[in-house]
């Protein structure tokens, strides 16, 4: 009788862990489909072997300026006869896929050369609270040497950015940082929290990974990976204000055909230490509305290039769940 007993608590207990590790299980493939949300207590009723509890405390913190959830699973299984119950918990991080955002129009990891006209509009606050952000680069900026006019917002929009800009030509102001000291020196990890050695880990992370660009447009959003040359279609818009993207473009050039844009941030990743510049192809009216980042030298060629900084759009990016991964804290799990 005694033996038969153990045998029975035995099985209890068992079920009751097999239970708690299913919820647990249950409730992380919802967080992952929801990491943002703060999930309410729920109780299942599993047929022939018991009842599972679930419920979770999201708390969020900020870690080296980049925002993140801590979220405690926490699990609880009790056999069908009540004998047995076992409580799990485990932690996981909620986190967002853009660590930082940018802060100006243009972000360059080295050099940047102009064939044609560029324009920025630049981030009112990119440079701190009232003071505008046009170019933020590594290496120094010769303007004598490139066609670049920088304004703001409003300039842009009643088309008076050259009759009153922040930079343009032979003057070079406050708007644009180049060759300061506080240039990371590894631009993708300081947007990513992932050095430029471990991209393919991002690449993982990608909503799509394509060879080209000729089938993009408004519908899609998330991170987009592109494995080579990216060139958009005529007439084409790529992203929108609410549902952005963010393009990586991974040694290849992008190419702008006539009237098209780009709602969101655009990444050029040439591999770190490259004598390369990234080549960008403008053969017509083209926008980035957002942001371009370009992790070593970017060369922007053919014809004139709009960047306009849009912090909604950044944003939107950053705060969208769909842009957000979670991950298993190690040596979190529990059983008692």
């Amino acid at each position: 009788m005694a033996k038969n007993r153990i045998s029975l608590n035995t099985q209890n207990h068992v079920t009751a862990e097999n239970l708690a590790a299913m919820g647990s299980f249950q409730l992380l493939s919802q967080i992952s489909e929801q990491p943002l949300e703060k999930l309410s207590e729920q109780t299942l009723m599993i047929k022939g072997q018991g009842q599972i509890v679930i419920d979770m405390q999201n708390t969020q913190i900020e870690r080296f300026n980049q925002q993140m959830h801590i979220i405690e699973i926490r699990s609880k299984g009790t056999s069908e006869d009540n004998l047995a119950t076992v409580n799990l918990s485990q932690l996981v991080i909620s986190y967002p896929l853009l660590r930082a955002l940018p802060k100006a129009p243009l972000i360059v990891g080295k050099s940047l050369s102009i064939e044609s006209k560029l324009t920025l509009v630049a981030d009112p606050n990119g440079a701190g609270t009232g003071l505008p952000l046009s170019l933020w680069m590594a290496n120094e900026l010769d303007m004598a040497t490139l066609d670049l006019v920088s304004c703001q917002l409003y300039e842009y929009l009643t088309n008076d950015c050259e009759v009153s800009p922040l930079s343009v030509e032979h003057n070079k102001n406050s708007d644009i940082i180049d060759n300061p000291g506080t240039f990371p020196n590894d631009v993708f990890a300081y947007l990513t929290n992932l050095p430029a050695k471990h991209r393919t880990q991002f690449m993982d992370e990608a909503d799509k990974v394509v060879s080209h660009c000729e089938d993009l447009s408004h519908a899609n959003s998330g991170l987009i990976w592109v494995k080579g040359n990216c060139k958009l279609l005529k007439d084409t818009t790529v992203g929108t204000t609410e549902d952005p993207v963010m393009l990586i473009v991974d040694k290849g050039s992008l190419t702008f055909a006539d009237n098209t844009k780009i709602v969101g941030m655009v990444m050029m990743l040439t591999p770190l230490d490259s004598i390369l510049a990234a080549q960008i192809h403008v053969n017509g009216a083209a926008l980035i509305d957002g942001a371009l980042i370009a992790t070593e030298s970017i060369a922007v060629t053919n014809q004139p290039l709009i960047i306009k900084y849009n912090a909604d759009v950044i944003s939107n990016f950053q705060q969208d769940p769909n842009n957000w991964r979670i991950a298993r804290v190690p040596n979190s799990w529990r059983n008692f």
